[in-house]
């Protein structure tokens, strides 16, 4: 649980219109630089497997990671982003001498080790709210094009400017750990339990988080309220459903 007070639907609800409706003003005055953001627009694919054209896809960039020179990355679009993985991280970077986006492809290797997969777009045309990126594989077999507009449910200012998921203490834990959240903005975060094969083990937090440190506690219990097994896991914070921060803990009995 969270230290903290309860809120309404109607709270809920208000805040998010609030969110809504300053991100329209935002949006009149910033524009998207080096491709962070939220993006939104159309795919078409073609492969040995699978072919299609203009599905829709929506893409976030935001900063974050342990990879210098990266950014992190969503996406509804099945060919980048592994959504089985989304406890793990999926980098983004640009190239802005040889204009060329690349994508880090998670996936699991048949003995079970997290591997990636580097997929490079030649960046076709772009602008502050538009690009157009292409991928060609090396054997010219999978051919992916992406057209993608500033999507205007961007909440650029809104988002927390600083974000800090702590370490939880203690680590290792039994019977009990607890985690510090640290947003300098009013926020709306959710804490997610993953085991190594990234199944959800439990959902900590579905809630406000307020500006300064928030403590959010878990006695080593899943979803159904059985004690989870001696391991590691890993718990990720999101922030308006998206990914914010991710930290490995140890439960030991």
């Amino acid at each position: 649980m969270i230290v903290s007070e309860k809120h309404t639907p109607f709270s809920k609800f208000f805040f998010f219109l609030i969110l809504f409706l300053h991100s329209l003003n935002v949006l009149r005055s910033q524009g998207q630089t080096d491709f962070l953001g939220q993006w939104t627009g159309q795919e078409d694919l073609e492969s040995e497997a699978i072919n299609y054209q203009n599905r829709n896809i929506s893409i976030e960039i935001i900063e974050g990671g342990v990879r210098e020179g990266f950014y992190l990355f969503e996406s509804s679009c099945n060919f980048l982003y592994n959504d089985n993985l989304d406890w793990a991280f999926h980098y983004f970077k640009f190239d802005k001498d040889n204009n060329i986006m690349t994508f880090l492809r998670r996936f699991i290797t048949p003995v079970g080790i997290l591997g990636y997969e580097e997929l490079s777009y030649n960046l076709l045309d772009w602008s502050d709210n538009y690009f157009v990126a292409q991928y060609n594989s090396q054997n010219r077999e999978t051919y992916h094009q992406i057209r993608m507009n500033g999507s205007f449910l961007e909440l650029f200012e809104l988002n927390p400017l600083e974000i800090n998921l702590g370490q939880n203490f203690p680590n290792p834990f039994n019977p009990s750990t607890s985690i510090k959240v640290y947003v300098d903005k009013l926020a709306y975060g959710e804490i997610k339990i993953f085991d190594l094969k990234g199944n959800v083990i439990n959902s900590l937090h579905n809630d406000f988080l307020y500006p300064g440190d928030n403590i959010v506690k878990w006695s080593g219990l899943n979803s159904q309220g059985q004690l989870i097994a001696s391991g590691t896991y890993f718990y990720n914070l999101y922030i308006d459903g998206y990914l914010k921060g991710s930290q490995r803990m140890i439960f030991i009995k």
